[in-house]
């Protein structure tokens, strides 16, 4: 079934003092690319969470947010008593100088820049937290695969019933097109024959049935479209298969341009008034179509 690319998933994961929080959200890309917002140090992690998400989006660009509490956690920041000092005494001094009672809290001043530092965790820390990460990783993704599937089938749905009224569009075209040769054929000869009995004409004589036939060739030739049809047939179909595919997105987004070149071409082509309309919503439905698959993995 196919995947959508929109989705997210969250978890969260306890192992021995360590929690690890995972929010997991992806939205429509040509390639994959991952985001990963975490506090300094996870970068060690990276690698092996890149190659974990990988291993289960294949296209997308997905945002990955995470969060350790614990004896770890705990430890990442520390008071700069050093900042905290010099802040306080410039906020003294300035009091002292204009005459304003001195601060009796100093929680405004833990909040300026410098006063809480990240503390730089040792590598084999960060890179004791993996389990706890991996665990939770994978139940995120879990949680991401199951809404990218269920949107994916919505999508597929909403494709099949599209491609249906394509087919059924392209039915009505194919049993138009014979009718369509006999009345241009029709009015070609009566507005010859007007033409060529009016007073104005200099030698009044009916028109030949091999000067008919040789124009009525070249009509057909010119709006011929049995080309177009069995291709839009073809690539319908295989849009069918395609679909019960995990991640077809590249090779629906590249039949979706030809079956919009090939609805092109039969509108270009088209001289009879109900052609046009039909290729128009043929038109419609395709870009309907390129909508969709724009979403799926």
């Amino acid at each position: 079934m196919s995947l959508s690319m929109t989705g997210c998933g969250e978890a969260m994961a306890t192992i021995g003092q360590n929690t690890c929080r995972i929010e997991l959200r992806s939205v429509n890309n040509r390639f994959f690319k991952l985001t990963l917002r975490a506090r300094e140090g996870f970068a060690l992690l990276e690698p092996q969470i890149e190659a974990a998400v990988k291993s289960r989006v294949r296209r997308g660009a997905v945002q990955l947010n995470i969060d350790v509490s614990g004896p770890v956690a705990l430890a990442a920041k520390r008071l700069d008593a050093i900042q905290l000092d010099a802040y306080f005494d410039q906020v003294q001094d300035f009091c002292s100088r204009h005459d304003l009672p001195s601060p009796q809290t100093i929680d405004a001043i833990l909040g300026l820049p410098g006063v809480l530092a990240e503390k730089q965790q040792a590598g084999d820390e960060i890179l004791a937290l993996w389990p706890v990460v991996s665990k939770t990783l994978a139940e995120a993704l879990d949680r991401l695969d199951r809404m990218r599937r269920a949107e994916g089938e919505a999508m597929a749905c909403d494709l099949r019933s599209t491609c249906a009224e394509i087919a059924g569009l392209v039915t009505t075209i194919h049993a138009r097109v014979p009718a369509v040769v006999e009345e241009h054929a029709a009015r070609l000869l009566d507005r010859v024959n007007k033409l060529l009995d009016s007073p104005h004409a200099t030698t009044p004589h009916r028109l030949g049935e091999s000067d008919l036939a040789r124009e009525i060739a070249l009509l057909a030739d010119r709006s011929d479209i049995a080309e177009e049809l069995v291709r839009l047939k073809s690539h319908l179909a295989q849009f069918d298969r395609l679909l019960n595919e995990e991640s077809p997105g590249r090779s629906l987004d590249f039949l979706t341009q030809e079956l919009a070149r090939e609805a092109n071409t039969i509108a270009s082509k088209s001289l009879d008034i109900q052609i046009a309309h039909a290729a128009v919503e043929l038109k419609t439905r395709v870009e309907r179509l390129r909508e969709l698959v724009q979403n799926i993995e």
